[in-house]
């Protein structure tokens, strides 16, 4: 079944009234028709069941049958601090860690990270593509984009645990001993060109432990994938 973003504004009763950008993609894209089941999701965790009623291109309604809040994974969250990356690997990587489960995602200014681009359509882009990789793969909580921000200038306060993903790091491999805390987890990788040393100190001082994925060096976007999938694993998201 087809499952479709909803602002929680947009329910009256129940009557869902979904934005033009989602009705264009049911009438226009999709072509489906007034009685055909739809699954919707918002920000809260709950999913609705229903049917189109009324299908324009710039206005699609859907009447609620059934609704439920599907219980939030137990397991520590995750917060990705990703450096930026270069062309649409950004891109790339907002849609895999939406669908493999990262709470949070900052992106980070870096000494050697790409900061050319328009911040806020950016953001917007970024935002256009988690939805729609929550409505890929079912999943009813999406995950929160924060705007990019200086590394200095981030926010680190929250976390237990704090793994910095370093190819300069010789001794110690991620594994399941640096994640036995039952706080929020943050996971954070640099830009294609590494990190420089200040900002290895930097994280070091502010209580991140260095680790790595092993001998081989991998493209950015391959590490920062790997690495939380790993840290999902190891966290218990995937059970």
């Amino acid at each position: 079944m087809r499952r479709f973003f909803i602002n929680q504004q947009s329910l009256a009763g129940d009557i869902a009234l979904l934005s033009e950008a989602e009705s264009h993609h049911i009438a226009s894209v999709l072509r489906l028709q007034s009685g055909d089941p739809v699954e919707l999701f918002d920000s809260s965790g709950t999913v609705y069941n229903g049917k189109l009623l009324n299908v324009l291109p710039d206005r699609v309604t859907v009447q609620i049958i059934s609704r439920k809040l599907e219980s939030p994974v137990k397991s520590p969250p995750l917060y990705l601090y990703q450096s930026l990356l270069k062309g649409k690997k950004m891109d790339f990587l907002v849609q895999k860690t939406t669908e493999l489960g990262v709470h949070s995602f900052q992106p980070l200014i870096t000494r050697y990270s790409e900061n050319r681009g328009n911040p806020d359509r950016q953001h917007q882009r970024w935002q256009r593509i988690m939805l729609e990789a929550c409505k890929q793969c079912k999943r009813s909580r999406p995950m929160d984009i924060f705007p990019r921000v200086k590394l200095d200038q981030a926010d680190i306060t929250l976390f237990s645990t704090k793994i910095l993903l370093w190819e300069g790091e010789k001794e110690i491999l991620i594994g399941p001993a640096q994640f036995q805390g039952q706080g929020p987890v943050c996971l954070m990788l640099g830009p294609e060109g590494g990190f420089h040393q200040d900002e290895i100190e930097w994280a070091k001082v502010n209580g991140f432990q260095s680790t790595s994925l092993g001998r081989l060096t991998l493209r950015a976007e391959t590490a920062a994938l790997s690495a939380t999938a790993i840290v999902q694993f190891l966290l218990g998201a995937f059970s």
